[in-house]
């Protein structure tokens, strides 16, 4: 018999039981952090700029939280984002629920 492998995937619901947070936002907002930008964000992970605004957008209005503040710039550019601290703790929160889920996972049965 071959060795066989737990896989799972993680998101956070709302009430209404809709999809708010899962691991592309958690790596959206994280490039977000590190980069101060969610275009410079969005190219890194390969989706389009519109798509991972929408993503966060809608997060927000089902969360009723801003996740992300978002400094426009002008017509050279120049504005910035940034996680807000309620968006970094869900970040954590969310990754450390992984971790310990992956960790329960790999004990021996």
């Amino acid at each position: 018999m071959c060795a066989l492998n737990y896989r799972f995937k993680l998101w956070v619901v709302n009430d209404k039981n809709e999809a708010i947070f899962g691991d592309g936002l958690a790596q959206l907002l994280e490039e977000i952090a590190k980069r101060h930008s969610i275009l410079e964000a969005s190219k890194q992970l390969g989706m389009s700029y519109r798509y991972a605004l929408h993503r966060i957008t809608l997060a927000e209005e089902r969360l009723g939280e801003t996740l992300v503040i978002r400094i426009r710039g002008g017509a050279k550019g120049g504005g910035s984002s940034e996680v807000t601290p309620f968006g970094k703790t869900l970040v954590t929160q969310f990754r450390q629920t992984q971790n310990n889920i992956e960790t329960t996972l790999k004990k021996p049965t």
